[in-house]
């Protein structure tokens, strides 16, 4: 749903014109009150650019998906005990644990440069150890 400025804007005006109406009721300056309507023109048009900048289509989106969709893996045997291919467990489980660890850690989120520095690895073997992985269960 996009900003409608007419809308706005209409309802802008009513409220200021009502507000108008009672500062003149009770006898403020005219200069005070131009002073006031400029200052609410400005805040109008501030809060128009920034409402015209969201997406509000995906606020909605991103808020109906369910958290629980992501599993999350805390450690290396939470990583195997979800791996439903057995020829994958089979070659995984047999692994060195610090390509686990790998797995874990890109699972995790963090890009191979952490990953090179948490593990104390250069970032070369890290991608060799992946493509190994990539070239035996293509």
């Amino acid at each position: 749903m996009s900003y409608n400025y007419r809308k706005e804007y209409a309802k802008w005006k009513r409220w200021k014109e009502q507000e108008e109406r009672i500062l003149k009721q009770m006898n403020m300056p005219k200069n005070k009150i131009n002073e006031l309507r400029e200052f609410d023109w400005a805040q109008f048009n501030d809060e128009r650019r920034f409402t015209r900048k969201q997406n509000i289509t995906n606020d909605q989106y991103f808020a109906l998906i369910p958290v629980n969709d992501k599993k999350e893996f805390k450690n290396i045997n939470d990583i195997l005990d979800s791996i439903e291919d057995e020829a994958l467990y089979e070659y995984l489980k047999d692994e060195e644990p610090v390509l686990l660890t790998v797995v874990l850690l890109k699972i995790q989120g963090f890009s191979i440069k952490e990953i090179s520095k948490l593990i104390n690895m250069p970032i070369s073997t890290i991608y060799r150890k992946i493509e190994k992985i990539k070239r035996n269960f293509r």
